[in-house]
């Protein structure tokens, strides 16, 4: 039997539903560290990689399902996404070291994002153990939870008076919002400019491609849960998708038509989403990132559900040798996709 020591970090080699498994098992789960979502970034480029860490039992205490981009030189950038997940404290530098020796790669380049609380003991251990809080983060550095522990009478009253003003006002759009069974990323992708042109958020796109729809629909399928509310013509108002894992729903795909922000259609949809997700069992709608200063109308929205604040221990990084770090730093922190 190994000892419970840090060296027990180990490639993980076995089917998706086992992974799924150890994942579904340990705390602070998350979608991004999913086979389906490993299997829909495979389309765009991405090989994948996944280690665990065991105790002495042969236990898995963390995991780290890893998307890996093979580089000039002999090497590879490694981005965790969600993840890892399970216990941080032994998030060391030995999993830095068990990956550069997987992929037969002379430097590499670890980059992660820990989707759980932020808390003071969890930033001293990641420092201890060699990890270096990323100067220039990619994703949202906070999301927002929406429980559904309860009935939607009860959930309604912990919305602010603003979300249920604009609530009752969409029960006025001129059909009721379904759920959208063959989704036609198409017609998504079209929306999403719309919307992007509308919106003209400063610094942030709004677009979505077809191939990255495409990809999604196809690596998810009934997991994709899709609701869509449409004018009387049959375009739609407003477009709502999340992602089900477990019994936990990522909020993904959201967008309002000029037409539907005049009739508050995306109230309407969240709702009706949330509700049907309630009535499946799930217990937590995570409302995937915010961001106040660029997007302060989305953050109104999505605070205005009566969701709670978590501020994620956010995005770390690691290199061997340690000299490649800043420069890999830099250079992924300009995009990573």
């Amino acid at each position: 039997m190994p000892s419970d020591t840090s060296a027990n970090w180990r490639s993980w080699n076995d089917s998706d539903d086992q992974w799924d498994a150890i994942v579904l098992a340990l705390p602070n789960f998350t979608v991004y560290q999913s086979s389906r979502w490993a299997n829909h970034k495979t389309s765009s480029g991405w090989s994948v990689s996944r280690f665990v860490h065991v105790d002495r039992n042969n236990t898995p205490t963390t995991a780290a399902q890893c998307l890996i981009r093979r580089t000039p030189l002999n090497t590879a950038v490694v981005w965790i996404p969600g993840g890892p997940i399970g216990e941080l404290k032994y998030v060391n530098k030995e999993l830095a070291l068990v990956i550069k020796k997987t992929l037969g790669v002379s430097f590499i380049y670890v980059r992660c994002s820990i989707m759980e609380g932020s808390t003071p003991e969890a930033t001293a251990q990641l420092s201890s153990n060699g990890w270096h809080h990323c100067q220039k983060v990619i994703g949202a550095r906070a999301s927002l939870i929406h429980k559904l522990d309860t009935d939607q009478e009860t959930r309604l009253t912990r919305c602010s008076s603003d979300f249920r003003r604009n609530l009752k006002r969409s029960a006025k759009i001129p059909n009721p919002p379904y759920a959208w069974r063959n989704p036609n990323p198409e017609e998504i992708s079209v929306a999403y400019s719309l919307m992007d042109e509308f919106k003209k958020v400063k610094g942030l796109s709004l677009a979505r491609s077809v191939e990255e729809l495409q990809s999604l629909i196809a690596a998810f399928g009934d997991d994709l849960l899709l609701y869509r509310a449409d004018n009387a013509d049959g375009s739609p108002l407003a477009i709502r998708g999340a992602l089900r894992f477990g019994d936990v729903l990522w909020d993904f795909l959201a967008l309002t038509t000029p037409a539907g922000r005049k009739t508050s259609a995306s109230y309407a949809v969240f709702w009706m989403l949330a509700e049907k997700s309630y009535q499946l069992g799930i217990t937590k709608f995570d409302l995937s990132g915010i961001d106040p200063v660029k997007n302060p109308g989305v953050y109104n929205f999505k605070k205005g559900t009566g969701s709670f604040q978590v501020d994620f221990q956010g995005e770390w990084e690691i290199a061997s040798p340690k000299m490649l770090l800043p420069v890999a730093s830099r250079l992924v922190s300009q995009r990573i996709s």
